[in-house]
């Protein structure tokens, strides 16, 4: 028998909304672009909550931010970390928000006015407001504040009476007295109760240290579902039969959502069992999901599904085996070991993340996979420590992220790459043997030039240095002008260009591009901020909304243009 109830249209605030289904607030869609992307092609979530937002800028903690201590269930601290109201209203310029679907504005701060602020200035895209008083490890924020009763009424009071739009509660399934925090919460104006946020603080070690920078972090995920479930039918107890409880807390599957929804929730949210999911297996879980939940139990399809991901995200400890400082900033490791058995070319469009805990980790490309490489440039904390390492040490390494390259034949292939963007060039171009390989390489000077060498041993290779002491005086995109101007006749078909480095130099390549090949052909990596590498943060999203550590790194040239406003 169908069970229609997950299908129906229902009324939330303003608006009759289709699709039960919530992202949780810093869940993937922490920019528009992503939030365009998932109301646009996962229809059964219906409700999206933005990253928490404050009235000013956050930055936040360092990486690591996001662990897996057992299956299914994992850390987080990223700090509430945010770009500030002002910023973040700037990114909904010319997007509109679909007549069926909700955008749920988490905020927070720590005391009233700091709250009020954050509302005021969204107001504009909000279909709602959270008020975020359950994050388990910010110092001063969160459950801080929720756990102030009086404190809890008075924002809730102010935001709601400032505001036309339903305001929601986040508290924590941890919280003392959740149904008193509850039922003050609908007095002072909610409409409803979000439940639950992650729970801790909480510590996590790989070997005897802390993996995550902040040291403490939320769980999420498998472990803490019972809790969840708990906490929903303490507030739904608490609060009657009229408020809107929206229930998470490691749902993954149909009969987790039935659960919560015996326990006494009226929306869903999915979190944790997203992680690890490109673009195209997002949808596909989602449709797969609405499917489970309109169809006979004995017809369902991801029976006991739970937040367990298939991608590689155990850390493995490795060894500096040499290095070479190609000049006071930028240097080569070669490490003892990678996760898994590689020759040069199986690594194109892939990197992992090096860690040493305490210190930080961050995303490198391999630049040999047969000599197990990766080039590394001083720029900030984690990589001046990594600067001070020799022969011996021990670093930890996750991975391999991302999808690779597209396999091309018969092709001209041309490789542009800037700065340490080269380091990904070399992989690509082991891999795509069998075509005419030509390599336009640029940096700052010689000494930024590294290892040229080996890229002549793949095919023709040109030059370009930003002071002229190499090749070409000046910059990528005007040496790859003068790359094309010296194509043969038949290299000029079947053109294939792959770019990697700085967001100025692969804009100004895929100018050149277009009119030359076919989207699909034109592929481009850009050095976005990518902080988890398994599509949980959403820190990495191109103005399409695609992520770059999973659908990525390397993008078609359509996935970095903005669309234009959404309509029904």
């Amino acid at each position: 028998m169908l069970d229609s109830r997950f299908d129906r249209p229902y009324r939330l605030g303003h608006k009759t909304v289709r699709g039960r289904l919530v992202i949780p607030s810093g869940i993937r869609c922490t920019h528009a672009a992503t939030i365009r992307k998932c109301f646009e092609e996962a229809p059964p979530f219906g409700v999206v909550t933005t990253k928490s937002i404050s009235a000013r800028p956050r930055q936040g903690y360092r990486e690591p931010i996001y662990a897996r201590y057992a299956p299914g269930c994992y850390i987080n601290a990223v700090g509430l970390a945010n770009p500030g109201a002002q910023r973040f209203l700037a990114e909904f310029e010319g997007i509109t928000i679909p007549e069926d679907k909700f955008l749920l504005v988490s905020i927070f701060g720590s005391d009233v006015e700091s709250f009020l602020e954050a509302a005021e200035t969204l107001k504009p895209v909000a279909d709602g407001f959270e008020l975020n008083m359950s994050c388990p490890h910010a110092k001063g924020f969160g459950a801080q504040v929720g756990q102030d009763r009086e404190l809890l009424k008075t924002i809730t009071r102010v935001v709601a009476g400032a505001v036309d739009v339903p305001v929601f509660v986040k508290l924590a399934a941890t919280l003392n007295d959740i149904e008193g925090a509850a039922r003050a919460s609908l007095e002072a104006g909610a409409a409803g109760i979000t439940v639950t946020n992650t729970i801790g603080p909480a510590i996590v070690p790989v070997g005897e240290s802390p993996i995550l920078h902040n040291k403490y972090g939320g769980l999420s995920g498998d472990g803490i579902r019972p809790l969840g479930l708990r906490a929903v039918e303490q507030v739904r107890q608490a609060v009657g039969g009229e408020a809107v409880v929206i229930g998470m807390g490691g749902i993954a599957s149909a009969e987790h959502v039935r659960q919560f929804a015996a326990a006494g929730a009226d929306l869903f949210g999915i979190g944790s069992a997203l992680t690890g999911l490109d673009s195209c297996q997002f949808r596909q879980y989602a449709a797969g999901l609405q499917h489970d939940l309109l169809a006979g139990r004995e017809e369902q399809q991801t029976r006991g599904r739970s937040c367990e991901s298939a991608i590689a995200m155990d850390y493995v400890t490795t060894r500096i085996r040499s290095r070479r400082d190609y000049n006071d900033s930028l240097f080569k490791l070669v490490l003892e070991a990678l996760p898994g058995g590689y020759a040069d070319g199986d690594l194109a469009g892939k990197f992992y993340f090096l860690c040493n805990p305490g210190f930080g980790e961050k995303p490198f490309a391999i630049f040999s996979a047969e000599e197990k490489s990766v080039v590394v440039r001083t720029v900030g904390e984690y990589t001046r420590h990594l600067a001070g390492l020799g022969p011996g040490a021990e670093i930890l390494l996750r991975g391999p992220y991302g999808r690779g390259l597209p396999r091309f034949t018969e092709s001209t292939v041309i490789f542009s790459g800037g700065g340490t963007g080269i380091a990904s060039i070399l992989e690509a171009g082991q891999q795509l043997r069998g075509n005419r390989r030509i390599f336009a390489l640029g940096a700052r000077s010689r000494d930024h030039l590294f290892e040229v060498e080996r890229f002549e041993k793949l095919g023709r290779v040109f030059l370009a240095t930003d002071d002229g002491s190499a090749g070409y005086h000046g910059y990528v995109p005007d040496l790859l002008r003068q790359v094309l101007g010296e194509l043969a006749g038949e290299e000029k078909e079947r053109l294939v260009f792959i770019n990697c480095g700085p967001e100025p130099m692969v804009r100004g390549c895929f100018g050149i591009q277009r009119d030359l090949a076919p989207p699909h052909r034109i592929l481009g990596a850009i050095e976005y901020m990518t902080s988890c590498g398994v599509g949980i943060c959403g820190k990495c999203a191109s103005p399409s909304g695609a992520l770059s550590c999973i659908d990525g790194p390397f993008l078609p040239v359509t996935e970095f243009e903005r669309p234009g406003s959404w309509h029904r």
